[in-house]
């Protein structure tokens, strides 16, 4: 019943509803406040997290518990007590983050180029962080699938989930958070969305191992033959008819797949150590273009039309 909203004549006027009405009417007209002046949904994280801090400083459950049976002027005493304690919170907090975790787990951060720091003071590994190539398609957070125009280096995510790698969600915290990236830096859930980041201002492979010339080199040829551009065209040329146009793509696919056998064997890198040098395997590329790409006892590749989900 707390969160059962009042309607009626009564509600034209919130100090008549609050003086006559009982602990459903305080409840509501209270809700009604906070949203207002936190100026975000209350299903939000945020709204949530001060919603608690709020009611806690302000001892909300102990007045609504004996709302019932207070007079009026003590109704206005308690309201004022919630009030302030509204005020004060808000105060406190401004336009800053209460680390609600709402936008960690709605995905991870793409870098930026302050983020190269983050490396360099070892809060950031390779194996915590993979590439999107440009071409690749990605799923934006309202839904929207899209093809990138441009390479991303992102934090990896908990499988399964869209979950920031670094977000504990059993304790609301993150391991990071007093050297977090600058993406989470900047967002901004109590006001306007930030700006997309310009293309000059994302972290790039070339950014961070141009600088190691054997890492580099390797991308540099991987990059030319597995283009994930390269790759649909040759698709659009499969679907045209042209049979031939298949070599090379199970040229791309072998060198991406034996590559990367080399990367783990030679080099000794963890799997996504490699998914930050060559992005991810071909193979899961053309998956989302509608083709299972699997290897054989023989160790060469067969292309089927993929099931659908």
């Amino acid at each position: 019943m707390a969160d059962k909203k009042f309607i009626g004549k009564i509600w034209e006027d919130p100090w008549e509803a609050l003086a006559k009405g009982p602990r459903e009417v305080m409840a509501s007209i209270w809700q009604d406040y906070l949203t207002e002046v936190l100026g975000v949904s209350p299903k939000s994280g945020r709204f949530q997290v001060l919603r608690r801090e709020i009611d806690d400083a302000a001892g909300f459950d102990l007045i609504s518990e004996n709302w019932n049976t207070l007079p009026p002027e003590s109704r206005a005493v308690a309201w004022q007590r919630l009030v302030t304690a509204a005020r004060d919170k808000l105060q406190g907090w401004g336009d800053t983050c209460v680390r609600c975790g709402e936008c960690c787990e709605q995905g991870s951060p793409t870098l930026l180029t302050p983020d190269l720091a983050l490396f360099q003071q070892d809060t950031l590994t390779w194996n915590e962080v993979y590439t999107l190539r440009a071409g690749e398609q990605v799923t934006s957070r309202d839904g929207k699938v899209t093809s990138l125009k441009g390479e991303r280096l992102k934090v990896r995510e908990v499988p399964g989930s869209r979950q920031c790698w670094f977000y504990l969600a059993a304790t609301r915290s993150c391991r990071i958070y007093e050297n977090r990236p600058e993406q989470c830096r900047r967002q901004n859930c109590w006001g306007e969305p930030p700006r997309p980041p310009a293309a000059a201002q994302l972290l790039s492979r070339r950014d961070l191992l141009a600088a190691v010339p054997e890492v580099w080199d390797l991308i540099c040829a991987h990059q030319e033959r597995c283009d994930c551009a390269k790759v649909l065209q040759t698709l659009a040329a499969l679907d045209a008819g042209q049979e031939e146009a298949a070599e090379s793509l199970f040229e791309a696919l072998h060198f991406d797949h034996y590559l990367r056998q080399m990367l783990l064997g030679d080099w000794e890198l963890s799997p996504a150590a490699i998914e930050l040098l060559l992005g991810r395997p071909l193979a899961e590329f053309l998956k989302g273009h509608g083709l299972a790409a699997t290897l054989t006892p023989e160790g060469v590749f067969r292309l089927e039309p993929r099931e659908p989900a």
